[in-house]
């Protein structure tokens, strides 16, 4: 019998784990030998934080894990010096992953001779140099955290705002006199301990005992420290790499797939931070400012993050791979994924992103100005932020095509079916990826059209259970309602860019809240999207409290309107005039309820389903008492 092949001998290694000298480590750093990827962030630990790892080191007591990483791999990150260690030009062999902290103040507490960067616990940054207090740091009871001492750069410890000197070490005779032990002179210690016998010797006091007991069990505790290190593999990829830091570096906040890839790219001289942000010096804004635009902010975008960028490029650049894979005669079962999932993003190589970037931002700001047309105009009414990173690689990728007025019809049907039937509510990036390219087929080259449209449903009962902004339903009628026209009850204005945010228009109850509780009418009916409507902070006042008969009188009052011109008004916002001024709730709420799903009917583009009953219960989430619209 042939003997069986051992899998496991073959399998590249990828990582190795081991122990090495806390003193070699330091050394290491000092040298240049082991430094940070650039895109760690300049984090300062607190003093509080510094003393307790110094003193979990003099313990012996474990303080986790490094994470390193060989250079020369596939990936290539920029490096750069821990803080604290002289520059100088030399290349890096590790990368420090996981640890900068406990390193750059270990190295910064006990090998350089500078003062360490650290907080107090308010928070203020300071420079600190550390000492232990001989004789508090011995003995089976002792507290060595407590032992453990930061004083200032100039080595003087002031209160009373400076009147005060509480400690002096300001020269190596106070140190002595003090018993108190630098901590910067751990690694290389005997010429301290012989001056300050001989200090004391002069004096007649007899220290050696101290002495003795101190190193034994706090110098040589660290001189002998082992710190366990895992070595990752430079044969690792990116994604690995990436996947491996996030899962250790717990104790600080996740790096976002954008800042990894402007690591990756920043060893190819591209800074994509600067790209994205623009450069402090420069006149030239970067694609972040350029899409939200000066001096007429398109508020829309203004939350499209970076990654939300990076995503749009990763559409654009699977779905060329995948074009360009067919071409070549791959078949359907072989062909590369769309996607922009996070590790597609990390694969996004720096020359696919400058071959679609330009056209993504383009991409963006129609999106943008498509999303005005819709009457969506704050950045808090998108119904699902990820359909900007869609309707923007759409547009991207049409380029003049989208521009059409057939091509806004489509792009617009897509966009109600997927925000009234909910279905952005997960997996967004699975349906962006099926989406976008179905999406930009059918209006380019009259393709099937996308699944999702024939997924989408409505059901009219569903207008009954939307109560708050939390909904995408709920924000897509609230839009809806602006373009279908709706005039404002005091102004006669019907909604655009400027009337929304000079007028201050939100979604109102049009029967009052404190009416409805008056006449017994059930909050989950009164509250629901059917007995709301878009209305200017002066008309919601005008409206107040009262019965709908009250308060058109007072409009009508106030403004000068005639009853016939508000009764015309209020038809745009799919009110029946009658219903109103004879405070019939009732009737009221029956009639909008149809009228609202021939809206959506409308805007979908096919039938409102009828048929009451649902598969689960359902209910909205309880609405931020802060909310706009929340009140009247």
């Amino acid at each position: 019998m042939n003997a069986q092949p051992n899998v496991a001998e073959k399998a590249p290694r990828m990582f190795d784990t081991t122990k090495d000298d806390l003193k070699d480590i330091l050394r290491k750093v000092q040298e240049g030998k082991l430094q940070l990827p650039d895109f760690q962030r300049d984090y300062v630990w607190g003093d509080n934080d510094v003393r307790s790892l110094i003193a979990s080191i003099a313990k012996g007591f474990p303080v986790g894990a490094l994470l390193t990483l060989e250079t020369g791999g596939e990936v290539q990150f920029t490096p750069r010096l821990l803080e604290g260690v002289v520059p100088k030009e030399v290349r890096a062999e590790e990368l420090l992953l996981d640890g900068q902290q406990r390193m750059t103040s270990l190295f910064q507490a006990t090998f350089a001779k500078a003062p360490v960067r650290t907080k107090t616990a308010q928070g203020k940054l300071v420079e600190r140099l550390y000492y232990i207090d001989i004789k508090k740091s011995i003995g089976s009871l002792a507290d060595l955290e407590d032992a453990i001492i930061g004083v200032p750069a100039d080595r003087i410890v002031r209160s009373n705002f400076g009147k005060t000197v509480d400690l002096d070490v300001s020269t190596q005779a106070l140190e002595f006199e003090q018993d108190l032990f630098p901590l910067n002179q751990v690694f290389e210690s005997r010429n301290w301990f012989y001056d300050w016998r001989d200090y004391w010797k002069a004096q007649g006091r007899d220290v050696s005992g101290l002495d003795t007991a101190f190193v034994r069990s706090i110098v040589e505790s660290i001189e002998r420290y082992k710190m366990p290190i895992i070595r990752l593999d430079k044969s690792n990829q990116r994604e690995a790499i990436c996947l491996v830091f996030e899962k250790v570096n717990v104790g600080g906040k996740k790096l976002d797939a954008f800042e990894l890839v402007t690591a990756i790219y920043a060893a190819d001289e591209f800074d994509l931070r600067a790209d994205w942000n623009g450069v402090k010096q420069s006149a030239t804004p970067g694609r972040r400012a350029r899409m939200i635009g000066s001096p007429n902010p398109r508020d829309v975008l203004s939350q499209v993050a970076s990654t939300d960028f990076l995503q749009a490029c990763t559409l654009l650049h699977t779905r060329q791979a995948r074009i360009d894979s067919a071409a070549r005669g791959t078949k359907d079962g072989d062909l590369p994924q769309i996607s922009c999932k996070r590790d597609a993003l990390l694969g996004l190589p720096l020359q696919g992103f400058k071959n679609h970037a330009d056209a993504v931002e383009k991409g963006f700001i129609e999106a943008g100005i498509f999303l005005n047309e819709l009457k969506i105009i704050w950045h808090k009414d998108v119904s699902y932020p990820p359909l900007i990173v869609g309707l923007a690689a759409v547009f991207a990728i049409l380029g003049k095509k989208a521009g059409t007025a057939k091509a806004k019809q489509q792009l617009a049907q897509w966009f109600w079916s997927v925000t009234l039937g909910e279905l952005f509510g997960s997996s967004t990036e699975s349906r962006l990826a099926r989406d976008v390219p179905e999406l930009a087929d059918w209006i380019a080259h009259d393709g099937a059209m996308p699944r999702s449209l024939n997924e989408a449903m409505f059901q009219e009962i569903r207008l009954r259970s939307l109560r708050s902004r939390q909904s995408a339903a709920y924000k897509g009628l609230h839009a809806l309602m602006m373009r279908h026209g709706c005039r404002d009850f005091i102004s006669g204005r019907p909604t655009d860019v400027m009337t929304f945010f000079n007028d201050d228009i939100d979604i109102h109850h049009v029967f009052p809240q404190a009416w409805c509780k008056k006449q017994g009418i059930d909050k989950e009916v009164f509250d629901s999207i059917i007995n709301k409507t878009p209305l200017s902070k002066l008309s919601n006042m005008s409206v107040g409290g009262d019965a709908p008969s009250v308060y058109l009188k007072r409009i009508e009052t106030s403004t000068g309107l005639s009853s016939a011109d508000l009764d015309e008004i209020l038809r745009t916002h799919l009110l029946e005039p009658e219903h109103l001024r004879c405070d019939d709730f009732a009737a009221f709420y029956a009639a909008r309820s149809q009228a609202l799903a021939r809206l959506v009917a409308g805007a979908m583009q096919k039938e409102v389903i009828l048929s009451t009953g649902a598969n689960e219960a359902e209910s909205e989430a309880a609405e931020p008492e802060d909310a706009p619209g929340a009140g009247n």
